[in-house]
């Protein structure tokens, strides 16, 4: 897979949405829409450890916005706001690398994932 290629089902090869691979995680699986096969996370413990950097990086960018807003703006809200929106950027950022350059792969389990008011039903 190319660094420009979008990420796609292992089985059919037809391309995964952005909105889906977003809600995808290490406990989670998604179906492809044409040839319904089930689609998990190859790399689970890099995807874990990705996700804890980005946790980090958002956090100090909110900690490290606040304090600069207090100094500089003499605004605590002001410089809240900036961070929040800047981490949201970071996060936003990771999660497209991440969905240029993810690997997915197909489950031996292949039935169909049904959502109920309770759950979902596998």
């Amino acid at each position: 897979m190319s660094k420009n290629q979008v990420t796609g089902c292992p089985n059919c090869g037809c391309r995964i949405s952005f909105r889906q691979f977003i809600l995808l995680n290490n406990f989670s699986a998604i179906n492809c829409d044409t040839c319904n096969a089930r689609i998990e996370i190859s790399n689970r413990n890099g995807n874990a450890v990705i996700a804890a950097i980005s946790g980090i990086v958002s956090a100090a960018t909110i900690v490290y916005a606040t304090y600069a807003g207090k100094q500089y703006f003499n605004s605590l809200l002001l410089g809240l706001t900036g961070g929040i929106f800047c981490a949201t950027i970071f996060v936003l950022i990771i999660c497209r690398v991440l969905y240029k350059r993810s690997q997915l792969y197909r489950s031996v389990h292949t039935s169909p994932i049904h959502y109920t008011e309770r759950g979902a039903v596998v």
